[in-house]
């Protein structure tokens, strides 16, 4: 039995820990709207206590997110990509400047064109710090990527 418990115990800690190194977790569908045309949509899942930096940042401060579909094939990006809410403005102390970052989830959407399908995919690249009121965490690299069938 105190076997058993010791077991769950250990479990139970290295979940947490697990899940406080990746205090942002992203996922991406891809909604088609017509034959040709679609909406991709990125989901930034905040855990409580942190923030995710936004994408216009001073130079001398943290790493903004980036997300770019470069990497996409046979499609085309239709207007900018859109935040479904502005970032929050605030005077961070860490980092001894104004900032502005989400500290709740935020749907990224980036509307597309379907060029061809044979052969067509998403692939997002996104860039991103995160920080609580204690520390940051170093800046990541997250692809996502769609294939169309």
């Amino acid at each position: 039995m105190k076997r058993i418990f010791l077991f769950l115990c250990v479990a139970l800690f290295a979940a947490v820990a697990v899940m406080a190194q990746n205090p942002i977790r992203w996922r991406m569908t891809v909604k088609m709207t017509s034959e040709t045309e679609g909406v991709i949509t990125l989901r930034a899942l905040v855990d409580e206590g942190w923030h995710l930096y936004g994408t216009q940042l001073p130079e001398d401060g943290p790493k903004p997110t980036k997300i770019s579909f470069t990497d996409s094939q046979n499609i085309s990006l239709v207007g900018k990509l859109t935040p479904s809410v502005a970032p929050k403005t605030v005077n961070d102390p860490m980092f001894e400047m104004k900032l502005n970052w989400w500290d709740a989830n935020v749907n990224f959407t980036q509307r597309f064109k379907l060029n061809k399908r044979e052969g067509a995919k998403v692939v997002a690249n996104v860039s991103y710090m995160a920080c609580n009121d204690q520390n940051c965490q170093p800046p990541k690299n997250q692809t996502l990527t769609y294939v169309f069938k």
